[in-house]
């Protein structure tokens, strides 16, 4: 899972206006950012390890931004979901990827994640294309238009985009053109917006409130469009039979509640799940509050069909970097959560106290806050849960890759409440629950890490 961004821009400064929208994805990826632009003749790119923040600070960030002049460009947050971290060990994993097109560069930012590739990266090794990175699926992409014979570029991206499987969107620059895709399944996000002249992709249409830019519409599923000087050149079909296969983990943790998906606030899913789960887990208690910032808006829906104050209990430290899902593999996520919470004693001592999560994964967080809010004195604590349980590993963008990783793979939902969390009851949202939030029906929405149940 990562931020995408494109823009056509009315104005020379298309490098300062992407990382605006940058900051507005940065909860998509927080391990690195980049920004490519053109001026037609060339392309210049920045692609640095940190937020976007941290890139484009106040002393470095005019600086890096003037040394990128052009109208066209495209940005990145990176997510990593795959192989090793930092850039040292994977030097291409940076993004947006610079690839060469029969002597012309463009600039590929991805999101999601490809799979059976063991073949097109053979095929292109042949061909002489040296890979800079042992396990980036998204150089296959580059790889495969960098070696393609198809001499006009659009061509050539027709011919290799029914070879991919698996979840992609993608924001491409080459010359004066800012080019947007999404999968045949449309598993991962892409929208079209405007700010004055100018014209815009993102995942998320939260990427336009900096730029104060105008939502026009999402990218359809198997759908290529074309941005040039002029705006919108260019919009076609590319795959065979598109049908929508949404991501529900987008609603459940990863888009920002402001964001809009298939015409629906993402605010909306995670309040009226918030309530579904309280209905179907009814429990007596005095308080309601949630694991910040994940279980915010589902402690609204809980906390009204339960009838239960809300109160602001469990704090987040304001220093603490990023979101703890995001953080690298390697990071000791255990750790993390005593110095990135903290419980107000005098709100929880002697209650009854029910906290609201938007999802269990590794149970890396849930049960540290159990152990903590029993330290102040709770007397129960009753976890609810936004979503079903994750018991299966996702291959299309998110970083819970091994079934050994996820604790209620082979747990049932006694066992992961009292033997792994500790609280006194757990409820989790029923697959049901969870469709019947998302306002969509069961055939347009990816479950695979629910039900194992995969589109491709």
């Amino acid at each position: 899972m990562c931020g995408i961004f494109g823009m056509v821009s009315n104005q020379q400064d298309v490098a300062r206006r992407i990382s605006f929208g940058l900051y507005d994805l940065q909860h998509r990826g927080q391990e690195a950012v980049g920004i490519v632009v053109s001026d037609v003749k060339n392309i210049k790119e920045c692609r640095r390890k940190g937020l976007v923040a941290e890139v484009f600070n106040e002393e470095e960030g005019e600086r890096i931004l003037g040394q990128l002049p052009g109208r066209f460009g495209v940005g990145h947050t990176l997510y990593s979901t795959i192989g090793k971290g930092g850039e040292e060990k994977q030097p291409k994993t940076f993004q947006p990827l610079i690839g060469d097109f029969h002597g012309q560069p463009f600039a590929l930012a991805h999101n999601g994640n490809l799979i059976h590739l063991e073949e097109l990266r053979k095929e292109v090794e042949e061909k002489g294309y040296n890979f800079q990175s042992e396990v980036s699926d998204t150089e296959v992409i580059i790889a495969l238009l960098s070696t393609s014979r198809e001499k006009d570029f659009l061509e050539a991206l027709l011919g290799v985009l029914p070879r991919l499987k698996g979840a992609f969107a993608l924001v491409i620059l080459f010359k004066d053109k800012v080019i947007g895709i999404r999968d045949k399944f449309g598993i991962r996000p892409l929208c079209l917006g405007r700010q004055e002249g100018s014209f815009i992709l993102a995942s998320e249409d939260c990427a336009l409130h900096t730029l104060r830019g105008n939502f026009i519409r999402e990218i359809c599923p198997g759908e290529l469009i074309i941005l040039g000087e002029n705006g919108i050149e260019r919009s076609l079909t590319w795959a065979e039979n598109p049908q929508l296969r949404f991501c529900i983990f987008e609603y459940i943790y990863f888009a920002r509640p402001d964001s809009r998906l298939l015409g629906q606030r993402v605010y909306s899913y995670r309040e009226m799940a918030g309530q579904i789960v309280a209905e179907e887990h009814p429990i007596e208690a005095d308080i309601v509050c949630a694991v910040p910032e994940s279980g915010e808006i589902y402690n609204i829906g809980v906390s009204q069909v339960l009838g239960l104050p809300l109160v602001r209990a469990i704090f987040r430290n304001r220093y603490f970097p990023g979101r703890t899902f995001l953080a690298p593999r390697e990071t000791d996520r255990k750790s993390l959560q005593r110095i990135k919470f903290y419980i107000l004693r005098e709100l929880v001592h002697e209650k009854r106290v029910v906290i609201t999560e938007d999802s269990i994964i590794r149970a890396n967080v849930s049960p540290e806050l159990v152990a903590m809010l029993r330290e102040a004195g709770a007397r129960e604590v009753h976890l609810r849960v936004g979503s079903s349980p994750i018991r299966f590993p996702c291959h299309l963008g998110i970083d819970m890759a091994t079934h050994g990783e996820l604790v209620a793979a082979d747990l049932t939902e006694e066992e992961v409440g009292r033997k792994v969390i500790q609280t006194d009851t757990l409820g989790y949202l029923s697959l049901e629950g969870m469709v019947k939030a998302s306002s969509l029906s069961k055939e347009k929405l990816c479950l695979g890490c629910f039900t194992g149940e995969y589109p491709c």
